[in-house]
């Protein structure tokens, strides 16, 4: 039986250490482990390291100006307009639709009915995104806008093997990109609107359209476009896939469950769940770190170095493509004790099971200058659903766990079916 993409990682870094070599061809790879590894990587030397190369896949779906593909200048001045969307202040405001969201698909869940807690969930986040990205603009079109952007989503999470970019020889290209333009003329047409509208709109798509650098012009409506379009497949995807595993564990954990609920309760008093008690609730967030430990958004990134560099009297020389990994990272001992263990109390500060680690330890969302804008809107998201799932009576309608699949995202394989008590 083939060894699973996540455990043959864990097996190369445990074997070789923390500098490999895998691959052959222009699929050869170095890939480097370890906390050390993802600081100089994502820290003390970010600029070795460029985007463009290494994310092409991706162009596809994202674009050519996404922020995942950029880099230099041009990351600089995107990032510098895209940032104050995701302020703190603007992503508290973003709560309400979170928890109205995520209540109306727990609230269609009956007694006695078997869910997909994972599939169910991804609606959840998807309608979270888009009402976060676009407002209300599609209005019924929303289901045909997701539908176009399934085909493009869908061929870039294809490995290169498998991919022939040129619409006239490859069937599967052509439909990415026949599905691409329906997708781009919606989302145009309204980056039109909203320009020629009085006021563009209180959501991501209408700060995007209104931001500048500075004194600077703004985005373009292409990088527009590429922004939107690269934040809601990114967080479609990976926040979908950690839902899941939420889902998994606490059905699979009923005291886990109990407990959650009653810091909710406490954190609450029984009120509608507000951003003022998201930091109280340590144990609800601790679920989510430990989830995105054992299950992180990527299994790997990669990188294209730019010149060679010294790591752990390894040359890793320029023009290689690098990969380096949280996951294996996050299974580590020497930072988190009992590695595998599913304890989200070691995420509480004063609690027996907390352990301080080093800061590039746990990297679920990168770091460094590059560390994903979408982080601190995940978080709350996540918290918020972890907080409402543990409302339901959840029971597992599987005979064994869900396993790990993909590369991309950690999703659960077939799903995470549970009966509602």
């Amino acid at each position: 039986m083939q060894t699973a993409p996540h455990t043959a990682l864990v097996d190369l870094a445990r074997t070789y250490g923390p500098v490999v070599q895998i691959g052959f061809g222009k699929f050869r790879y170095v890939l480097v482990t370890g906390a050390e590894a993802n600081e100089y990587v994502l820290q003390t030397n970010p600029s070795n390291f460029r985007w463009k190369e290494a994310f092409w896949p991706l162009v596809a779906i994202d674009g050519e100006t996404a922020l995942v593909v950029s880099d230099g200048e041009d990351h600089r001045r995107r990032k510098a307009i895209v940032l104050p969307a995701f302020h703190r202040r603007r992503i508290a405001s973003y709560l309400d639709v979170m928890r109205e969201e995520t209540g109306r698909v727990i609230g269609s869940w009956r007694p006695g009915r078997t869910v997909d807690a994972y599939e169910e969930m991804r609606f959840a986040v998807r309608r979270i995104a888009i009402r976060c990205l676009f407002g209300d603009a599609f209005g019924d079109r929303e289901q045909a806008f997701m539908n176009h952007l399934e085909i493009p989503r869908q061929y870039v999470n294809r490995t290169p093997l498998q991919r022939l970019d040129n619409e006239w020889l490859f069937p599967p290209y052509r439909r990415a990109m026949r599905a691409r333009r329906a997708m781009d003329a919606m989302v145009f047409d309204e980056i039109a609107r909203r320009r020629a509208a009085a006021t563009p709109g209180d959501d991501i798509l209408g700060w995007l359209v209104e931001a500048q650098d500075g004194d600077g012009p703004g985005l373009t409506d292409q990088e527009v476009r590429d922004q939107v379009i690269s934040l809601i497949a990114a967080a479609y995807d990976t926040t979908s896939a950690a839902v899941g595993w939420i889902a998994m564990r606490l059905a699979d954990d009923a005291a886990l469950r109990a407990d959650v609920r009653a810091e909710v309760e406490r954190v609450t008093g029984g009120a509608p769940l507000a951003v003022e008690h998201v930091p109280a609730l340590l144990l609800t967030a601790g679920v989510v770190h430990e989830v995105l430990r054992l299950q992180p958004p990527a299994l790997v990134s990669v990188r294209h170095v730019v010149a060679p560099f010294v790591l752990h009297g390894h040359t890793v020389p320029g023009g290689r493509l690098l990969m380096y990994s949280s996951y294996v990272c996050h299974l580590d001992p020497a930072h988190f004790p009992d590695p595998e263990a599913f304890r989200p109390t070691r995420w509480i500060e004063g609690h027996p099971d907390h352990r301080p680690h080093h800061p590039y330890a746990y990297v679920p969302f990168g770091g460094g200058s590059r560390r994903c804008l979408g982080f601190a809107f995940a978080l709350q998201e996540l918290v918020v659903m972890t907080a409402l799932l543990a409302q339901v009576d959840l029971q597992p309608a599987y005979a064994e766990p869900p396993q790990p699949h993909g590369i991309a995202s950690m999703a659960p394989l077939g799903g995470v079916p549970v009966r509602i008590g």
